[in-house]
């Protein structure tokens, strides 16, 4: 059974690109494994984070690397301004009361605050959800984001949607410098983007089956003012059919 990571629109408020991509995947099963936790302290074994985040434990001292890589994570979270704001109400939140990690015992005990607990599971129709499986078989910290952006927008239904978005939001919401030029957002996150959610990687299913980036000029000039960057969700054409154990039928 896929993990799915499923949050409040309200976290895509903050861009995460000054995470490593070992750092955001981590991120995104500490959310996977807090849904429904409430505010409770919970703990987990270092082995199912490794174990989500398809950590790399090749390296002989991987248990010293990966006690780093949770602190480091857990250390820009902390410089992070996630907020939620509405027409009416603005306020700054704290995502975790506790995130302690034990070295010695190889286990992580978290307690999530009251405004991430809301933010995790008091999603109604305003969310974002994706398998985090798909997240971690991407490589690019900026396809990674674009990719949670993207599923912002997805249609339940059609398992399709679409991002518009004007250039300046964009490089905003992807934290991309100011030294970029078009070429540089081609080069780096559009191409990158195609290679990575279209093509299959070690065996594995695409996770789109199309995206197309359409530039739009202003009305005045040859500036591009904005993208609509359309995707389609990858459809197995031989899917495995679900049986009800009860009944033994086919759902």
């Amino acid at each position: 059974m896929y993990e799915v990571v499923r949050y409040n629109n309200g976290l895509n408020t903050v861009p995460l690109r000054k995470f490593t991509p070992v750092e955001m995947d981590l991120f995104w099963a500490v959310c996977s494994k807090m849904k429904r936790q409430g505010t409770q302290t919970v703990e987990f074994g270092f082995e199912v984070f490794k174990e989500l985040s398809k950590y790399d434990r090749s390296n002989r001292r991987h248990r010293d690397r990966f006690y780093s890589d949770l602190k480091n994570m857990f250390e820009k979270l902390r410089t992070l301004n996630f907020y939620y704001e509405d027409e009416r109400y603005y306020e700054q939140l704290l995502l975790f009361q506790r995130f302690t990690i034990d070295k010695e015992k190889e286990k992580v005990i978290i307690q999530a605050s009251e405004k991430f607990e809301f933010i995790l599971n008091s999603i109604s129709t305003n969310f974002t959800r994706f398998e985090l499986e798909n997240m971690t078989t991407l490589d690019s910290s900026y396809v990674k984001e674009l990719y949670r952006r993207l599923m912002q927008f997805r249609n339940n239904d059609t398992k399709q949607g679409y991002w518009a978005v004007t250039v300046d939001d964009f490089r905003e919401a992807l934290d991309i410098p100011d030294s970029y030029r078009m070429s540089d957002i081609d080069k780096r996150i559009f191409n990158k983007a195609k290679e990575e959610l279209l093509e299959p990687k070690d065996n594995s299913k695409p996770i789109f089956d199309e995206l197309s980036i359409e530039k739009i000029k202003a009305k005045k000039g040859n500036k591009i003012q904005r993208f609509v960057i359309r995707f389609k969700e990858y459809e197995d054409p031989n899917p495995v059919p679900m049986i009800n154990l009860m009944t033994g039928e086919e759902i």
